[in-house]
């Protein structure tokens, strides 16, 4: 994989789980106030980051950027991502 890409999936993945958790919890505290829209705004964003890591994951690993559409399906996706073979794996 390429180091590059292998640093902003890092980044897109880690950040938008991390980013989503924080505004499920906000969302499922505040309940139906202000509070709770930013909750649901934090976490459409966290998903957006998700998506654009797995979408990096996909292209450093020498696939097309749409195969990281499969962080649609949220952590089932990202097992896929993580067992498909290496294209840019070079075989001594």
């Amino acid at each position: 994989m390429v180091a590059e890409y292998q640093k902003r999936s890092n980044v897109g993945i880690g950040i938008g789980i991390v980013t989503q958790i924080l505004g499920k919890a906000i969302m499922v505290t505040a309940g139906a106030t202000a509070l709770g829209v930013f909750g649901a705004v934090l976490a459409i964003a966290g998903s957006v980051l998700f998506l654009w890591g797995c979408w990096q994951y996909a292209i450093g690993k020498g696939y097309s950027g749409v195969t990281g559409l499969l962080g649609l399906l949220s952590v089932f996706g990202l097992i896929v991502l993580l067992v498909i073979p290496d294209r840019r794996r070079t075989v001594v």
